[in-house]
C-alpha cells in the first residue's frame, strides 16, 4: 500500500515538474521590455513579436493598452499610463522661502494695521450728518424734570405690609 502511495507520489511530481518545465521553456524571452527615455519610453516586443519596438512620448493621449503580435492566437500586452502636467510650476527652495516670508511680512502688517486702528482714541461724540426723525429716538425719561425727583418710588412707612413682604405666611 505504502508503495503505491509513493509511486503515485512520484509521478505526480514528476509530472507537476515537467508541466513547470514546460511552461519555463515556452515562456522564455516573452515578456514586453520597456525603456525609459528623456523624452518618453520606448516599448520592446520580444523576438518574433510585431511591432518590433514603438516610441511613446509622455502625453497623456498616448495612455492605453499595447499589443505585441506573433500571430492571431499569441498576443501579448502592456497598459501604459501616462500622466503629464502641462500647467504645473516647479517649486525650488527659493520659491517657498519667499512665498513663506511673504506670508509673514503680510500677516505683520495687516495685524498692525488692525492693532492701530483700534487702538486710536475718539476726541468727540460722533457726529451724523443725517437729521434725526422725531421717532428714532425718544428719550424714556425726560431730562427736564425738577428737583422732586419723581423717578423712583416712595418708600413706605414703618407699619405698611404688602401681600409679598413675607417668605412664608404662618397661619
Amino acid at each position: 500500500m505504502k508503495n503505491r502511495f509513493a509511486l503515485a507520489s512520484c509521478l505526480l511530481l514528476l509530472w507537476t515538474f515537467t508541466e513547470f518545465l514546460a511552461v519555463f521553456v515556452s515562456c522564455q524571452n516573452t515578456d514586453i521590455t520597456v525603456n525609459e527615455l528623456a523624452e518618453g519610453i520606448k516599448v520592446i516586443c520580444p523576438d518574433n513579436y510585431q511591432p518590433k519596438e514603438t516610441t511613446l512620448e509622455k502625453r497623456d493621449n498616448n495612455t492605453k493598452e499595447y499589443t505585441c503580435t506573433k500571430s492571431e492566437t499569441e498576443k501579448l500586452k502592456i497598459y501604459v499610463k501616462f500622466r503629464s502636467c502641462d500647467n504645473c510650476v516647479e517649486l525650488d527652495i527659493m520659491s517657498i522661502v519667499g512665498m513663506v516670508i511673504g506670508n509673514v511680512v503680510a500677516t505683520i502688517v495687516i495685524g498692525v494695521g488692525v492693532y492701530l486702528l483700534a487702538s486710536q482714541t475718539r476726541t468727540g461724540p460722533v457726529v451724523s450728518n443725517r437729521k434725526s426723525k422725531s421717532s428714532d429716538r425718544q428719550h424714556l425719561v425726560s431730562e427736564n424734570r425738577g428737583p422732586s425727583n419723581d423717578h423712583y418710588q416712595p418708600l413706605r412707612r414703618a407699619g405698611q405690609r404688602d401681600t409679598y413682604d413675607e417668605l412664608v405666611h404662618r397661619k
